[in-house]
This record gives C-alpha cells, structure tokens and sequence, in this order.
C-alpha cells in the first residue's frame, strides 16, 4: 500500500501527533514527500497540535463543469457579487441565491443563463466560513446589533447581550445561521475593542480582520534555529562557486533588513557581464518542514507603513538569508552575458558564495549618479578647469563608501540606460501608480504623507532583476519543466472598450500604428499624459483596463512587460513563488532528470501558483488599506486647513479628489451647491441649472471636513 494511503488510514481512526507519524513511518523521505502532499491538497491540516484529516479519504474532488469556487466580495440588500478566478470576474448572485453567506466567504457557486449579466451565478455549497468578522455595534429601536463592516446592510441580532457593550463600539463576532437565508444570521460577541481612533488600532484590527498574524509557530521556529546552527559554510565551498573575491554589492532602501538580491556587472570584450546573485532560501526552507508549511500559508511578506509581517521568521529573513554586507552567504546565482545593445546572449544558473561589499542604498546612489552627470555639463557651462567641490547632497564620506564599486555603479548605470532603451523599444508599459510613502516618528505615529518616487536607481535594479526573472523563466520553459510563472494576459475586450470610450471624452485615443504591439500603443498614451493634468485619470485607467497578474504554472508571457517568458526568481525571502522556482531549478543544476523533476513537482507547481495569487491579492488589499488608514490619521490633525488638489473621478453620490501627497477624499454630492447634478458618462457631474461642473483633472480647492481612521475615508469640501 503507498504510504500516502497508509498515512490516511492511521489518521482515520484519529487525530494524530506529528512525531507520532513520524515514529511509525521512520521519518523517511517518502513519510515526508507524502505528508507535503497530502497539507498542501488540504487533505490533512494541524489543528491543536494534531495531525488531523480534513476530508474523507476516497472524496472525490473534481466538480462538475458548470460549477467554480470563489469568494463572496460584495452584499448588498438585494444581491451579491462572487469573484471566481477561473472567470476573472465578480460574479452577479441574487439575494435568494446567496445562502446567508458574508463577504469573505469561501463558497462553491453554479453558473446559471441569465439575460442581464455575462455571468451570473447561484451559491450551492459553503466551503469556508470567514472568522474574525468586524463590526460595530449600533443601537435601534432600544436594541444593540452587530453592522458587519465588510456588509453594512447586515445589523444582526446579537445572541450574548454585553453590558460593556456600547453604541459605536467596534466588535470581532462569530456569525451563526449561514445556508439558509441573511435573515436567520445570528452574531455572537467574541470581543470588544471599544472605540477605534488611532491607526495602530485600526491596522492591528485590519490584520486580525483578515486573519494574519505576525508570529510564529514555536514549533517552526525551534527547527528554522536548529536548520541555521547546522550550516557548515566549509562543506558548502566544495559544491558552490566561491565568488567571495568579486565585486558583489547591494542596493536596497536603507531600512531594507531582508536583503534578497546582489549584483555585479562589468564590462566584457563585446558587452557586459552582469550577476544577479539571490539569497538561496531553498537550502534552509526543505519540502514538509514546518517552515515551509508556514512559508506556503503566509504565501508573501507583508509591508505597511514602518512594519512587516514576514513570510519567514527573522532568523531567516534578516540574518541567515539575508545578503548582509560583509559576511558570507549562500547564493543562487544567475550569471549574465549580454552583448553591447543590452540583450542576453547567454546565461548560466549555480549555487554559490558571496560576500556582499556593501549595503548600497538608492538615495545615496541616486544622488550619486545625478551629481556626476551634472558635472560635466557645469564646467562645460561655466569654462571651470578645476575640479568641482563635493556638494553637501554627495558628502566626501558618503564618496568614501562607494569608492570600492565606484566602477561598478558607472557600468551598471551605463548597462540599465542600454536596457531601458530596449524596454521602450519593446513597448513595456510603465505606469505612475501614485503610492504613498507615510513617515512616521520615533513613536510609531504619522508625520508626514509624501508620493513615492522612483530614482535612476531604484530603476535600474528593476532592470536587472527583470532579466533574471526571465531567464529562469525561459530555462524552465525551454526543457519544459513544471514552475511557476507570473502571467500577465491582454486586456478583457470590455474592459479595453470602456477605456478607449472613456479616452474619447477627453480627446485622447489608444492607438496601435500598423506593425505595432497594444502594448506599445498604451505606452505611448502613458508617456503623452505623463506630467499632464490627465495622468491620474490616464494611468488609472489603463491599470483599471488591464487584467490582473498572477501565478500559473502555465508560460503564457507578460503582457504589461512585454515579454514573452516571466517568472519571479529574484525574492525568495518575501514571496513563496521564487521559493518554489528556486527548488525546481536547485534539482536542475544538480543534474536531476528531467523526468524525475516533472514527477516530483507538477502537482507542487500548480498548488503553489493558485495559493501565491490567492495571498498576494490579500496582501495588496492589506497593504491597501493600512496606507488608506495612516493616510487619515495624518489628515485627521489637519481638518479645518485648506489645499489644492486635482479631481481624479466622479460618481453619482459625490466628487473625489487627490492632493499632492496622494491623499484622495470624497467631496460628499450634498456639500455641492448643485440642483440634480448630472453624472455624464463617469468623467464629469454637471448642474443643468447653474452650469457648474467638475471633470476629472480639474485643478481645485478643498477643506478637510472629516477622517475616518478605522475605515480609511477622508472627508472634503469644495472652497470657493
């Protein structure tokens, strides 16, 4: 009998201790292999301490065609919206159809005709009930109810009546009644919080809402101590590549502490060299260990504000992995040679030693690059013979640190300029997307609000990174080998017809020139509106247009890059898809068949795509909404003041607007001096009475009224 079946058979008679299961089957490699199989297909699962058996052994798994999982998004009062990945869309459910489910649940939906909407479905099965639910108590009629915050229409009857219990209170509830209809749900009081009026409540709340936590399990990090302690760097210089003696060097913001990434690039006799070395988180991180149960859980690190909740504990993330300046490191290196227009003649994937020469950093770099190119044309301008004083921007200590790879920053940049005129000519798209950076103090509160922004060199090292990515990409898919891709597919027909009608309006228009890529057509239309007073809108829209990235184990290309092979292999550290690409090709460098390394990982391969996607969307929701929280907190101490900004979209309730550090807020359509304002198109709202109007990209003044800091909403009105 295999011993996937034998393992099954001895946890149906019950829960078991892993060490338990360990005894019994030896420990061996089969006993290991079969038990990541088994966690990973949900199978079995941990629960207490115990190993116990989440489906019935001979369950059958395949649905039938017409029937898809997806999560419930959205609850109205009269329908709801499931998002199905297989379709890439929110699915239109109507009341009667959705089982009492709330938003976050897990369910099994049947399509069904409908002559309203392009798919339309019914829930059939709850699979996964959300926990940590979020709401707050509100008071009607004399009695307190639980408001769901993910579905304000829900007030539900509360079955454990707290005298604690406040108007206004925000709450975490069990839900009970689900499969029958909303109005048989029932909440049960599990804590109260009291009021939320600081963002490090309402992120601590954010995270326990979607069930994330940043510590972990002792179990997991009893054994990431005993895996570190057990490295002996003499035996791994007899199977790696010693590139300890070479110019290797990182560049990473200066409060970057999991450290993925070096390079080294020089120049050769027809081009360049360039190295970009990886932390080799596949030696420590083994198949059916605890931590890479937890590190295929977690799926990704999560960043918000000054703060990380990561994929591996820090033993890990910040030491051991973590390619720190002047100590050595396990890498996995992939070594470069491209010819002198920047394209990739040849490139050679091995483990490796390195020792980082120093922590670069890109304010420093940048400033480097800036003033050095500046020089030349100052003495020419002025006729200086003399050389130029050092700048207090670029001190002659801040000279003194990079004089060792002085050279190779100079190649380097030379190198990104020759492959950022080939990104352009390719058509790659490169969208403002308008990020927050949020400052905080020593105190761990907000005090300043700045856009992001993107130097030469943090530009550069995206570039290189880009070229790796693909050629692990690229191996993988010319031996045909399970992996896992990043897939970026063409725009959904309807989304890319709503854009261009929107483009209309405004007189712009997407164009693809005959011989041309859709690419390079909207690469052109973000350069045209790039600094315009319709960026905002332009560059939202064509992400908005775009179908969303993910995971597959499918080499489909990147459509938003341009490239025809893309995986991540560059951070293995923060994003459990390099980690698993890292493990495949680890097999391929060590001589494994390719047969074996098809059988051993095309069921990981899929399983780690689906559950990379699936985490990733989480975190970006997370880091989302944190930004959305500090953002209010920062603008709560400044109500009352006044600013200018641009309106960067209308609705049907209100008009929205950006200011200059990012923070957007609604100008609520009741502060509007308008008489049944007109919503035209999404694009402008107009008052057919008094003529006045507000489009998208107009410059105007606003007053802060009002913040929500535990939603992450800001209120404006208009200044005349």
């Amino acid at each position: 009998m295999p011993i996937k079946d034998r393992i099954l058979k001895e946890l149906e008679s019950g829960p078991k201790k892993f060490k338990t299961l360990k005894t019994k089957f030896k420990g061996s490699k089969k006993f290991y292999a079969a038990m990541e199989d088994l966690y990973q297909k949900g199978i079995i699962d941990e629960k207490n301490g115990l190993i116990v058996l989440t489906k019935p052994k001979n369950e059958k798994t395949e649905k039938p065609k017409d029937v898809f999982e997806g999560t419930v998004v959205k609850l109205t009062e009269n329908y709801g919206f499931v998002r199905v990945e297989e379709w890439d869309k929110d699915v239109f459910v109507a009341g009667k159809f959705m089982m009492g489910t709330v938003v976050g649940d897990v369910v099994e939906l049947k399509k069904i005709p409908s002559r309203r909407h392009q798919y339309e479905g019914e829930i059939i099965n709850i699979v996964k009930e959300k926990t940590n639910l979020v709401a707050v108590a509100e008071k009607t009629h004399g009695n307190i109810y639980a408001v769901l915050r993910d579905c304000p229409v829900l007030a539900l009857p509360i079955e454990n009546r707290r005298r604690d219990l406040q108007q206004g209170d925000v709450i975490v509830v069990d839900v009970f009644g689900r499969g029958r209809s909303h109005r048989a749900l029932t909440a049960k009081v599990r804590e109260n919080l009291g009021r939320v009026t600081n963002s490090t409540k309402a992120v601590e709340l954010l995270l326990m809402e979607k069930n994330v936590t940043a510590d972990f399990e002792d179990k997991v990090i009893t054994e990431v101590d005993e895996v570190v302690s057990r490295i002996d760097m003499a035996t791994e210089y007899k199977f790696r590549e010693d590139l300890t003696g070479e110019c290797i060097f990182t560049i990473d913001s200066a409060s970057t502490k999991d450290i993925d990434d070096a390079i080294s690039v020089s120049k050769t006799e027809d081009g360049y060299r360039l190295g970009v070395h990886i932390a080799d988180v596949s030696h420590f991180v083994k198949p059916a260990s605890f931590v890479n149960q937890a590190a295929f859980s977690r799926g990704t690190s999560i960043y918000f504000g000054d703060s990380v909740i990561p994929m591996l504990p820090k033993a890990l993330s910040n030491e051991a992995c973590s390619l720190n300046p002047g100590e050595e490191r396990l890498a996995f290196t992939c070594d470069m040679q491209l010819d002198s227009s920047g394209a990739v003649k040849s490139y050679r994937f091995y483990k490796s030693v390195i020792k980082s020469r120093l922590k670069g950093v890109y304010s420093e770099i940048n400033d480097i690059y800036f003033e050095d190119a500046e020089k030349p044309r100052i003495k020419e301008k002025y006729n200086l013979q003399e050389p130029l004083q050092e700048t207090a921007k670029v001190s002659a200590e801040i000279r003194e640190k990079y004089s060792e790879v002085y050279e190779s920053l100079m190649v380097a940049k030379e190198l990104y300029g020759k492959l950022n005129s080939r990104r352009i000519q390719r058509g790659a798209m490169d969208i403002e997307s308008d990020e927050a950076y949020v400052i905080f103090d020593e105190k761990n509160r907000v005090v300043d609000i700045k856009k992001r922004e993107r130097g030469e060199s943090e530009k550069m090292i995206e570039e290189f990174m880009l070229l790796a990515n693909g050629c692990s990409a690229n191996l993988a898919k010319k031996m045909d080998l399970p992996f896992v891709y990043r897939i970026h597919q063409e725009p959904d027909a309807e989304k890319l017809f709503t854009f261009k009608e929107n483009l209309k309006k405004f007189g712009l228009r997407l164009e693809v020139k005959q011989g041309e890529t859709l690419q390079s057509g909207f690469s052109r239309l973000l350069d045209k509106s790039r600094g315009t007073k319709l960026q905002h809108f332009v560059h939202k829209g064509a992400l908005r247009a775009q179908s969303k990235a993910k995971y597959s184990e499918e080499p489909l290309g990147h459509f938003g890059l341009s490239l025809d092979d893309y995986a991540h292999f560059t951070s293995p550290i923060r994003r459990y898809p390099d980690l698993a690409i890292h493990r495949i090709l680890t097999d391929v460098v060590n001589g494994v068949p390719k047969e074996k390394i098809k059988k051993k990982y095309e069921k990981f391969a899929k399983a780690a795509a689906k559950q990379s996607s699936d985490t990733e969307l989480n975190a970006m929701q997370i880091e989302r909404d944190a930004t959305d929280i500090y953002v209010a907190e920062y603008m709560s101490r400044h109500i009352g003041e006044e600013f200018e900004g641009a309106v960067s979209s209308v609705t049907n309730f209100g008009v929205y607007v950006e200011l200059g550090n990012t923070a957007e807020g609604l100008v609520h359509v009741s502060l509007i001096d308008m008489v049944n304002p007109i919503l035209q198109e999404g694009f402008c709202l107009y008052c057919p009475v008094t003529g006045r109007k507000y489009t998208i990209g107009d410059n105007v003044k606003i007053k802060v009224v009002g913040c929500d800091i535990m939603k992450g909403n800001i209120d404006f009105e208009f200044v005349e």
